[in-house]
């Protein structure tokens, strides 16, 4: 199971979260969506990355390079800027807007600025959240959750299951922070009206959350991330 690393300066993490953030949407996502027409990644060693393209490629982050990956090797950068990065992969930058407006702000030539610590704290975050979540889908295969999904717009990454009865359903994940909640948290996202209970504590959306920093507090990290979806679970679908 992959080691949690904790936040030691909140505003470089958040600036380079925010950066990484726009390579997602204008590099990668718009890689896989010149590809295959989708956008969704996937959480991989050192950070992010695109599945497997047509021809073999794969587009990834690893903490604070972007890599290519291919049939003949890979090859890597340092990231500098946008316009940089989708150079290198061959490609022009810009989230596919005719599917939506993207979250993020296109500034092709804008120094990215990126903080090599802070960016291995969010590939650990990314990693150690994938083998949680990824875990626990495995627990309520009666739910039958999707498959787990890094969204380019939001930066995060869940699944949602269908269970028969819709107020059962919920969408499980792991931010790595927003406005509503500055620093990376997981989630439970009830589908619909959270029943009365504590354990619902998220104030920017129906839901709960767990910080970042309650899971270092703790002697087992990935135990207490299973008992907080669990605990979630619980309450919306009572054995």
């Amino acid at each position: 199971m992959t080691s949690l690393l904790p936040i030691h300066e909140l505003d470089t993490f958040i600036s380079t979260r925010d950066a990484l953030h726009t390579v997602a949407e204008h590099v990668l996502a718009k890689a896989r969506y010149l590809d295959d027409r989708e956008i969704r990644l996937m959480a991989f060693a050192g950070g992010f990355a695109t599945p497997l393209l047509a021809d073999g490629r794969r587009v990834r982050v690893d903490v604070d390079n972007l890599v290519v990956d291919g049939p003949a090797g890979s090859r890597r950068t340092g990231l500098t800027t946008v316009e940089q990065a989708a150079d290198f992969v061959g490609i022009e930058p810009g989230f596919p807007d005719e599917l939506y407006a993207s979250a993020t702000q296109l500034r092709a030539d804008q120094p990215l600025n990126v903080d090599r610590d802070a960016a291995r704290v969010l590939g650990t975050w990314y990693g150690f959240s994938a083998e949680v979540l990824a875990e626990f889908a495995t627990e309520i295969v009666e739910a039958h959750p999707s498959p787990l999904i890094l969204w380019p717009e939001h930066f995060d990454q869940a699944f949602f299951t269908e269970d028969e009865e819709e107020s059962r359903r919920a969408n499980y994940g792991a931010s790595p922070g927003d406005e509503g909640h500055r620093e990376p948290y997981l989630y439970v996202g009830p589908w619909g009206a959270a029943p009365s209970n504590e354990f619902w504590n998220a104030t920017h959306f129906n839901g709960a959350v767990l910080p970042l920093s309650s899971l270092v507090a703790t002697v087992d990290p990935s135990e207490t991330a299973a008992r907080f979806l669990r605990a979630g679970r619980a309450l919306l679908a009572p054995s």
